[in-house]
C-alpha cells in the first residue's frame, strides 16, 4: 500500500479517499471490480440510480491514487478495466442463458459471455480511463475529464465492431420519468455524459491539492444539483399531461413459449395458441395484431398450412409478425433472414404486404462467430455455431433502417430485438418521411427470467423518448405492451384466459397514443449536441485545471 496520497478538502471524507487512493495491485483491481458490480444495480429492474454516486466517486478516487505512480498509465487502465469487467459481469450475466438452451451444443462455450464479454467490454473503459489519466489533475477539472472520457467510451462501445450499447448510464433513469425526458434533447449518449458528471461530482469534495477552502471543490456538486433540479422540473412539465390517443386499436399477443420448448416444438403447436387468441371476442375489424419475433418455430412465411390458418382467422385485421425466412440465391445453401412481415387475409395467396429484414444481428446469437471474429474461418472448428436452431449458420443482415409505409397501416419504424438498443436506427428512419409509431418485436425468452428482459424493455422505451414516437412492443416471455412518445407505459399485456402448462401466454388490446411533437434529438441540433457538449466539458476542464 502506497502512502504518497494525502487528502484535502471535506475532512470527513478524507480517510475514505486515502484508503481507496492508496490501494495497489490486485487489491485496487478487486475494489474497482466490486464498485463496478455495484453500479449494475443502477439499471433495470432496480433503477437504484444513486449507487452510481458511490461507484463513480470511488473510481475517481482510485484514479487519484493511480496517478501518483511512476507508471500511472498502466495503473489507471487497470482500475478502469476492472471496474468495467465487474459491471458487465454482474449486469449482463444473463447473456449466458442462451448457451444453456441446448447445453449439449453450447455449454462448452459459456466462457464467452462470462469471461470474454466482460473482459472485452472492460478494455474500452480501461483504455478511456487511461486517456482521461493523461489530462488528470487534483482540481475539480478531473470530474469534467472523467465524465467526457467515460461518455466517449460509451459512445465507442455503441459503435465499435457493430456496437453493443447495453446499459449505458443514461438509461439508469426510470424511462417515462421526469429525468429520462432529457434523452429527447440529445439522445442517451448525451444523457450519459450528464449522468456521469452528476454522479461523479461528489468526488471533487476531496482531492490531493494542499489548498484550503471548499468553494471550488463544491462547484461540481452544486452544478450537479442544479442540473438535476432543472432536468426534473423540465421533465415533469413535459410529462404533466397524458398523451392523446388515436382511434387505431392494437392487439398484442404472446404465446410465452419457453425457449427450450420452442427449439424442440413443431410449429403447429405454437400457431394453434396464436390462432386461438385471434378468436377472442374483444378484437374488432380494423385492429392491428402484433406477434413477437420468431413467433412460430418454423418458416411461417413459406409454410402454406400456416399461411392458410392466418388467412382463415385474421379477417379484416392486419397482422405484424416476426418470422424466420430463407431465400435460395444458389443451389448450394439457402440464405436466412430474421424478418418482420405485414400480413392480411390474402397472405396465403399474395404473401406479405410489407417485409423488413433485421440488419443489426446479435453476435453468436444470429451472426456466426466465423463471420465477425478475425481469421474466424481458420478457427471455424473451435468456434460455436449460432444459438438459432433454424439458422445455425447465421442470418444475413437486411438493407437497413426504414419506415414501413404500405397504405394499410400508419407508417411505422420496424425494429427487431437487438435493434431496439441503437438510437441511430429510429432516428435515421425518421429523417425524411416521419413515421407515426414504432413496432418492436423481440424474443426475450433467450434472456431468462432475471435482469435481462427488464433491461431490454427499459432501453427500448428510450427509443420512444428520443423520437417522440409511441412504441408497440411484442416480446416472447418479455414485457409486451404500448408506450407513449414520452416513454410512459399505457398498456401492458395480461395473462391470457388459458394457456398451455409452462407457457406465460399474454394478451392485450388498446389504442395507439398520438406521437409527441418532433424532438430536438430528431433535428440536426440534437444529433450534434453530444459532440458539442464534449467540447464544452473539455473547455470547462481546461478552465478549472490546476497542476
Amino acid at each position: 500500500m502506497s502512502t504518497a496520497v494525502r487528502s484535502h478538502g471535506f475532512t470527513a471524507l478524507g480517510p475514505l479517499h486515502e484508503s481507496l487512493a492508496r490501494l495497489t495491485g490486485w487489491r485496487a483491481a478487486a475494489a474497482a471490480a466490486m464498485f463496478g458490480a455495484l453500479a449494475a444495480f443502477a439499471f433495470a429492474p432496480f433503477h437504484f440510480s444513486a449507487v452510481l454516486v458511490i461507484s463513480f466517486t470511488a473510481l475517481v478516487w482510485m484514479i487519484d491514487g493511480a496517478r501518483s505512480h511512476a507508471r500511472w498509465g498502466r495503473q489507471v487502465a487497470l482500475r478502469g478495466w476492472a471496474f468495467g469487467a465487474g459491471f458487465f459481469l454482474v449486469s449482463m450475466h444473463w447473456t449466458a442463458m442462451p448457451f444453456l438452451v441446448n447445453p449439449e451444443q453450447h455449454l462448452a462455450f459459456i466462457w464467452l459471455p462470462l469471461i470474454v464479454l466482460p473482459a472485452g467490454m472492460g478494455l474500452i473503459w480501461g483504455a478511456c480511463a487511461a486517456m482521461a489519466g493523461a489530462f488528470w489533475s487534483a482540481s475539480p477539472s478531473r470530474i469534467f475529464v472523467f465524465a467526457a472520457f467515460f461518455a466517449l467510451a460509451e459512445w465507442l462501445r455503441g459503435h465499435l465492431f457493430g456496437g453493443f450499447p447495453w446499459n449505458v448510464p443514461g438509461t439508469t433513469w426510470i424511462p417515462g420519468g421526469a429525468l429520462s425526458q432529457a434523452a429527447s434533447l440529445g439522445g442517451v449518449y448525451w444523457l450519459t455524459l450528464l449522468t456521469v458528471f452528476v454522479m461523479a461530482a461528489p468526488a471533487a469534495l476531496v482531492d490531493t491539492r494542499d489548498a484550503k477552502g471548499l468553494g471550488l471543490r463544491l462547484a461540481p456538486s452544486f452544478a450537479a444539483v442544479l442540473a438535476l433540479a432543472l432536468g426534473w422540473a423540465w421533465g415533469a412539465e413535459r410529462t404533466a399531461a397524458p398523451s392523446a390517443m388515436t382511434d387505431q386499436q392494437v392487439v398484442i399477443m404472446d404465446a410465452g413459449v419457453p425457449q427450450a420448448d420452442w427449439d424442440r416444438m413443431e410449429p403447429g403447436a405454437v400457431l394453434v395458441e396464436y390462432v386461438r387468441m385471434l378468436t377472442y371476442p374483444d378484437s374488432r375489424p380494423g385492429d392491428i395484431v402484433v406477434w413477437p419475433e420468431g413467433a412460430v418455430p418454423g418458416f411461417l412465411l413459406q409454410e402454406s398450412d400456416s399461411l392458410d390458418a392466418i388467412s382463415s382467422y385474421i379477417g379484416e385485421r392486419t397482422l405484424i409478425v416476426g418470422a424466420t425466412r430463407y431465400e435460395w440465391f444458389t443451389e448450394d445453401t439457402p440464405v436466412y433472414y430474421n424478418s418482420l412481415a405485414v400480413l392480411d387475409a390474402s397472405a396465403n395467396e399474395t404473401g406479405p404486404i410489407s417485409l423488413y429484414d433485421k440488419h443489426r444481428l446479435v453476435p453468436f446469437g444470429e451472426l456466426a462467430a466465423v463471420d465477425f471474429i478475425p481469421f474466424g474461418r481458420e478457427f471455424a472448428s473451435l468456434l460455436p455455431p449460432t444459438t438459432q436452431r433454424l439458422a445455425a449458420s447465421g442470418f444475413r443482415p437486411g438493407a437497413g433502417a426504414t419506415a414501413i409505409q404500405n397504405g394499410r397501416l400508419p407508417p411505422f419504424v420496424a425494429l427487431i430485438c437487438y435493434e431496439g438498443l441503437f438510437p441511430e436506427i429510429t432516428r435515421n428512419a425518421n429523417l425524411t418521411d416521419r413515421a407515426q409509431w414504432i413496432v418492436l418485436v423481440s424474443n426475450d425468452a433467450w434472456f431468462g427470467a432475471g435482469m435481462g428482459p427488464a433491461q431490454h424493455y427499459a432501453q427500448n422505451r428510450y427509443r420512444a423518448i428520443e423520437t417522440g414516437l409511441p412504441l408497440v412492443r411484442a416480446a416472447n416471455r418479455g414485457a409486451s405492451g404500448i408506450v407513449d412518445g414520452y416513454g410512459r407505459e399505457t398498456m401492458r399485456t395480461l395473462p391470457a384466459e388459458t394457456a398451455p402448462e409452462g407457457w406465460s401466454t399474454t394478451y392485450g388490446r388498446d389504442r395507439i397514443p398520438e406521437p409527441a411533437p418532433v424532438t430536438v434529438f430528431q433535428t440536426r441540433l440534437g444529433a450534434g449536441l453530444f459532440w458539442f457538449s464534449l467540447c464544452l466539458f473539455a473547455l470547462l476542464a481546461f478552465l478549472t485545471w490546476r497542476r
